[in-house]
C-alpha cells in the first residue's frame, strides 16, 4: 500500500503533516509498501484526521447555541421590561385615579360645610332678623 492508496481512503491529497506522519510510523516499525498493517495504520491516520476536526465543529456548533441563547435572552429581556412597563404605566393611571377622586371629595366635603355654614349664618341671620322685626 502507497501514500496514494491512503489518498484514494481520504478522498483528497495528504497533507504533508499526514504525509510525515506516516513516514515516520513506517520507519519506525520497519514497515514495507505491502505490508497488510498500513491498512490499519491508514484507517487509524484517517479516523485521527476526523477526530481533529470535531473541536473545530463542537466549537462552532457551541458558537451557533451561545448566538441564539443570546438572542433569544436579549428578546425575553426586551419583552419583560416591556411588559414591566405597561404594569407601571397601569399602576401609575390607577393612583392618579384614585388620588383625584380623594382630592374631589376633600373638595366636595369642604363646599358642603362652607355651605352648610352659610346657610346656618343666614338662618341664623334670619332667625334675628324676624326676631327684632318682631315677625
Amino acid at each position: 500500500m502507497s501514500l496514494s492508496s491512503f489518498e484514494r481512503l481520504l478522498g483528497r491529497a495528504a497533507t504533508e503533516r499526514e504525509r510525515d506522519q506516516l513516514r515516520r510510523v513506517q520507519t519506525e516499525l520497519g514497515l514495507r509498501e505491502n505490508d497488510a498493517l498500513w491498512l490499519v495504520i491508514f484507517a487509524l491516520q484517517y479516523y485521527e484526521g476526523l477526530y481533529r476536526q470535531f473541536p473545530k465543529a463542537i466549537a462552532a456548533e457551541a458558537q451557533h447555541i451561545l448566538a441564539e441563547t443570546r438572542a433569544t435572552a436579549e428578546a425575553s429581556i426586551r419583552a419583560g421590561a416591556e411588559s414591566a412597563k405597561a404594569d407601571l404605566a397601569k399602576a401609575i393611571a390607577t393612583t392618579a385615579r384614585d388620588v383625584a377622586r380623594d382630592v374631589a371629595r376633600r373638595q366636595m366635603v369642604q363646599w358642603l360645610v362652607a355651605g352648610m355654614l352659610v346657610g346656618a349664618g343666614l338662618l341664623g341671620m334670619g332667625v334675628y332678623i324676624g326676631a327684632r322685626s318682631g315677625i
